[in-house]
């Protein structure tokens, strides 16, 4: 061989070598003798099956062997573990033929040790990015709220089971179709909120909407749209919507019933307090057309009906209040509910004072989400009620405190009055139920169970706590507002 080529093949990275039909190497060049690690004169004359590893002999000889005039090439690759690691060769092998004899085998060998290795790492990382793949898909299938990926154009790239189940459709179904093809007219507003969403970068959170698909369950959603980065097809679009359905149907009941119960509440003031007062003025009238001839003893019982009738009157404007404390007349906003409790107990003052009484209020600032005038209500109520079922033999002392307990304050009403029995604790929280003890005592039995009305629909609680000593305990837990920025 010329010295020219001798030196182009050497300076090549490949392995290149030459055996005669007996598998003798009578060529190679210095990338094969490094590989053979060994001298190149000595490769030269050596046999093959010399140089292959004994476990990879028959392996190597035999594809050799294999090729023939009609199939003259073939390739293999070989593993060769070195002390620093293992190498990894691909092999083509030629058969040359001349005039149908075998007279030499040409392999060439290239390194592939890296090639090897990066696609195996790739083979490892696709089966790690397919197992996330489907977790992932296993977790969203797995999330009741319906879940939608869409581009810009509308196209819904990915969904979940939820979301394809209220469409009445399999997931694949709906994979790469257009909204406006799901959900007819009503795909156009959800592709204007995509559109502003798209737009101004932000999320759109809590948009309450029909949900009108053209095959499926029809129903009310509350969706998040939230806007992700743009990739090289365009920007995204993540939607998550909750099937409020059943939500939007109890607040229609709600609706319905509240009505019912506000003309019912109508009803109450003018149609029963008609009559009432017709008894009332016939009492009147007849007391004065008898006069001076009224039976002896017969006062007494126009007394009683005059008594009765104003009775009546009371638990009528008590239950209408006590109806009339809704949900839809509550604003929550930051309370000072210190504040509140001192003008409340301004106003109570001259009641407290004609029954020699004292009150202590907290002097900590107390701030809660509430209604002013509900809450008001409230403490007036327990505060009056402290006085009112005061204990004939001491002086009246009411005791406010307040505690903090995680996102609620607690606040202790105690007094010493005549106490409950505990038989009784819940009963007083009923409409017009009243404690036994407290039977001779004017009173309508609303006041507390308007305290409990007012305070759960602030999402607190009210409750009577057993005491040790005389007197009672009213319990009532708020939730805790930020003090504002200029208090």
């Amino acid at each position: 061989m010329p010295e020219i080529y001798k030196t182009i093949l050497d300076t090549h990275p490949d392995l290149i070598c030459r055996f005669d039909p007996d598998k003798t190497f009578v060529f190679a060049n210095r990338a094969a003798a490094n590989f053979f690690r060994t001298e190149r004169e000595i490769l030269i004359g050596s046999s093959l099956s010399e140089r292959v590893p004994p476990e990879q002999q028959a392996d190597v000889i035999g594809r050799l062997d294999r090729l023939n005039e009609d199939v003259p090439t073939g390739t293999s690759i070989q593993e060769v573990r070195r002390e620093n690691g293992s190498i990894v060769i691909l092999w083509t092998n030629i058969a040359i033929y001349d005039s149908g004899e075998l007279v030499a085998y040409q392999s060439v060998g290239r390194d592939i040790t890296l090639q090897n290795r990066m696609r195996r790492q790739l083979k490892t990382r696709t089966q790690d990015l397919h197992n996330v793949q489907v977790e992932l898909r296993a977790v969203l299938d797995a999330v009741p709220a319906l879940i939608y990926y869409k581009d810009d154009k509308n196209n819904i790239l990915r969904v979940n089971k939820a979301a394809a189940d209220s469409l009445n459709m399999p997931v694949e179904d709906v994979e790469g179709r257009n909204t406006a093809e799901l959900f007819g007219d009503a795909a156009e507003a959800y592709y204007q909120d995509d559109l502003e969403v798209f737009r101004s970068g932000k999320p759109l959170r809590g948009r309450i909407e029909p949900y009108t698909p053209q095959e499926g369950e029809q129903g009310w959603i509350q969706t998040d749209k939230i806007p992700i980065a743009d990739g090289p097809d365009g920007p995204r679009i993540l939607a998550v919507a909750t099937d409020i359905t059943e939500f939007k149907e109890q607040e229609a009941l709600l609706k319905s019933i509240n009505k019912n119960l506000d003309d019912f509440a109508s009803l109450t003031s003018h149609d029963l307090q008609a009559p009432l007062r017709k008894i009332g003025i016939s009492a009147e009238l007849m007391q004065m057309e008898l006069a001076e001839n009224l039976p002896d003893g017969a006062q007494p019982y126009f007394d009683d009906i005059a008594k009765g009738v104003e009775r009546m009157r009371t638990l009528i404007k008590s239950f209408l209040k006590f109806m009339r404390a809704s949900p839809a007349g509550v604003e929550l906003e930051t309370i000072d509910l210190t504040a509140l409790l001192e003008r409340v107990a301004d106003d109570e003052s001259e009641f407290l004072e004609d029954a020699g009484g004292t009150i202590h209020l907290p002097d900590t600032p107390i701030f809660v989400r509430g209604d002013d005038a509900l809450l008001g209500q409230v403490f007036a109520n327990l505060i009056g009620n402290a006085i009112k079922y005061r204990h004939a033999d001491r002086p009246v002392r009411i005791d406010i405190t307040a505690g903090s307990d995680n996102q609620f304050w607690v606040v202790d009403v105690d007094d010493n009055g005549q106490g409950i029995d505990p038989n009784f604790s819940q009963d007083v929280f009923d409409l017009f139920g009243r404690a036994k003890p407290h039977t001779g005592i004017e009173g309508s039995g609303v006041g507390l169970a308007l305290c409990r009305r007012i305070v759960t629909l602030h999402g607190g609680s009210i409750d009577l706590i057993p005491t040790e000593g005389a007197g009672s305990r009213f319990r009532v837990k708020l939730y805790r507002a930020r003090r504002p920025a200029d208090g």
